[in-house]
């Protein structure tokens, strides 16, 4: 999917809306760090979504592409509305290299604690990638990818630049 699409969108949004409703009917403490596995992982695949090439590009490419066709589905088997593309790629943004140190920092953190969680935190991981992967395109280019760029640069960057 060269373009990003409306089902994209959908699939993401529905599962961040139905996370958050979940947490704020169903929770009797409210307590936001229960949301904290899923905005880890949403934020980690969103940061992976960001890549434009390599393995882990053309894994979140293809990936984004399934998910994107069977929101693209619901939305237009299940409700009638059309489908809807946006003419800019669903690569949504340009890691530099001290940027991409740091989100593969935080895909091996994600698979630690999946790794390590017990079920109710592992299923918060599970739909979390979804939805940032799917929203990445949408969020992440203004917010997500300046962000790391910055903090590897300011990082990292500093010890390899002249």
């Amino acid at each position: 999917m060269k373009t990003v699409t409306l089902g994209m969108f959908t699939v993401g949004f529905l599962i961040l809306t139905a996370r958050v409703g979940w947490w704020y009917f169903k929770s009797k403490s409210r307590d936001w760090k229960d949301l904290g596995p899923f905005a880890m992982s949403a934020t980690a695949f969103a940061a992976a979504g960001a890549c434009v090439g390599g393995i882990i590009g053309t894994v979140m490419h293809w990936s984004r592409e399934k998910v994107g066709a069977v929101g693209d589905m619901a939305l237009t088997k299940g409700t009638g509305a059309e489908q809807v593309e946006i003419s800019r790629p669903a690569e949504f943004g340009t890691l530099n290299p001290y940027g991409a140190v740091i989100m593969l920092g935080m895909i091996v953190l994600f698979v630690v604690v999946f790794k390590a969680a017990k079920r109710k935190p592992k299923r918060e991981l599970t739909w979390g990638a979804p939805a940032g992967l799917t929203l990445g395109p949408f969020l992440g280019a203004i917010t997500l990818v300046p962000l790391i760029n910055w903090m590897g640069t300011s990082t990292i960057g500093q010890f390899f630049q002249q």
